[in-house]
């Protein structure tokens, strides 16, 4: 049976890692973990439908569709690449060279 948490107001906690790698076809790719608070399950994931997979299995509940989206301008940031974006993670300007 799942849960009606929509309905209930129930309120499950999960902590989440998020990151950028470059894939081997040199694309950038979402990775990740993600744990269950109350029940302790946890999972490594290699794209944001594995994340959402596991949220629907743990908590019993679908939750919105990932759809692609261009962002819109309130939301636009400046693109970096996976270095850039690590770069910034270890404290580090992306125009500092080594």
């Amino acid at each position: 049976m799942k849960k009606d948490h929509t309905a209930k107001h129930v309120k499950e906690s999960f902590v989440a890692r998020i990151w950028l790698e470059q894939g081997d076809n040199g694309e950038a790719m979402w990775r990740g973990h993600i744990r269950h608070v109350q029940g302790k399950e946890e999972e490594h994931f290699q794209g944001l439908i594995e994340m959402r997979e596991f949220l629907t299995r743990v908590s019993g509940v679908a939750g919105p569709v990932l759809t692609a989206q261009p962002p819109g301008k309130s939301t636009r940031s400046r693109q970096g690449t996976v270095t850039n974006i690590k770069n910034k993670d270890l404290g580090e300007d992306e125009n500092t060279s080594h």
